[in-house]
């Protein structure tokens, strides 16, 4: 007889967490390179993060169990914190932004 819990037990590394941070990076990627200047951020750039921010909400709340796991949260803060050396790379590096130190 087969145990009935077999085939729920998840990895961490499971297909959820794959694809949300696979589908923050593109949508921030594209977002960033769209509608972030040197100088300035056009509002829709905001709308976009608001859509991303609940489609995180609901794929997290859909999978609570794989989400629940240690490892899968400390894999999702680092993609997070990713998220911002992604924003100064591309904003800024990329752009080659002079950024000016005022004078004294």
């Amino acid at each position: 007889m087969v145990p009935e819990n077999i085939f729920k037990d998840r990895h961490y590394s499971s297909q959820a967490i794959i694809g949300l941070i696979t589908a923050n990076y593109i949508v921030f990627a594209l977002a960033v390179e769209i509608f972030v200047s040197c100088t300035s951020v056009n509002w829709f750039f905001w709308i976009v993060l608001a859509g991303l921010a609940v489609y995180n909400y609901f794929t997290i709340r859909r999978n609570e169990d794989e989400f629940a796991e240690k490892r899968t949260k400390i894999i999702y803060v680092i993609s997070l914190v990713g998220l911002g050396i992604i924003y100064y790379l591309l904003a800024f590096a990329a752009q080659h932004c002079q950024v000016s130190v005022p004078a004294k």
